[in-house]
């Protein structure tokens, strides 16, 4: 039973990936396609929300195989066409697929690579995602797209975990989040076993399935003009380095009411991650 078992995730383990694979290249075949649209907000939206599906169904898939079960915990506090940077911790090259399986009209900062990808990359452009390799007008397009509503996806480690050791976190979302003057969402990411982590090849597998967590946590308004950006960012790193277990503390001076759907505050009822 159990050599059928360890046959069945190989062939399931391959098979996804290759469904992604494939079907990541008929939506870029799509998007290219489609290159006749003009490059405006609407089109943009259009295809944040074919990539939305795309992990939509990706994810759907894999929880039918039993290969990867994502379970989401809280909510996010920004409502519905507003703009929010979403921080999250990286341990594996699947995180932005998550968080953009979540929220429909969403945006990454990319890196240049990307734009030469075959699965990913004329979506992600016609998408509207900023590639990284702009210095200041990165943030400031990044900061654009936030404050025109988009959800903005960013890990500030700026690139994966070594195993369980968070690296140190860099400014840049605290900056797009000034400029933007648009709420910090936190996101914790968690995996009961390494899944394509750094320094992993991705085809060895993992004990399947593979539980992952999405837990979302307070989001924290933008920093002050008197705040100084680098105390804002200690303060969002020191959160994620408290053990996963423990309820995580939120300084009074930074704590948001959740927003409802239509936009107008709830009672006060302070998200934390379980």
């Amino acid at each position: 039973m159990r050599v059928l078992l360890s046959v069945y995730h190989w062939l399931a383990y391959y098979l996804s990936f290759a469904l992604f694979g494939l079907f990541g290249l008929l939506l870029n075949l799509g998007s290219l396609v489609l290159a006749w649209l003009p490059a405006t907000a609407r089109a943009e939206r259009f295809f944040q929300r074919l990539i939305h599906q795309h992990f939509r169904l990706w994810f759907r898939w894999l929880s039918f195989a039993r290969i990867v079960l994502v379970r989401f915990t809280g909510r996010p506090a920004a409502a519905a066409g507003r703009g929010a940077v979403v921080v999250a911790n990286h341990p594996g090259l699947m995180d932005a697929t998550y968080l953009l399986a979540r929220f429909p009209h969403a945006v990454c900062v990319f890196k240049p690579a990307i734009r030469r990808n075959p699965v990913l990359g004329a979506a992600a452009r016609r998408a509207g995602y900023v590639a990284s390799d702009a210095g200041h007008d990165s943030l400031r397009a990044a900061a654009g797209k936030v404050a025109a509503g988009h959800v903005l996806i960013m890990f500030p480690e700026g690139t994966r975990s070594r195993g369980d050791t968070l690296l140190p976190f860099k400014p840049g979302f605290a900056l797009v989040a000034r400029i933007a003057q648009a709420p910090v969402q936190l996101v914790r990411i968690t995996s009961e076993a390494p899944l394509l982590a750094k320094g992993l090849p991705w085809w060895r597998i993992p004990p399947l399935p593979v539980q992952v967590t999405v837990a979302f946590g307070p989001a924290l308004p933008p920093p002050t003009p008197a705040q100084k950006t680098r105390e804002f960012v200690a303060e969002v790193e020191r959160w994620f380095r408290e053990p996963v277990g423990r309820p995580a503390t939120t300084p009074a001076s930074t704590r948001v009411p959740v927003l409802a759907a239509s936009g107008q505050p709830e009672a006060p009822r302070w998200q934390t991650v379980p």
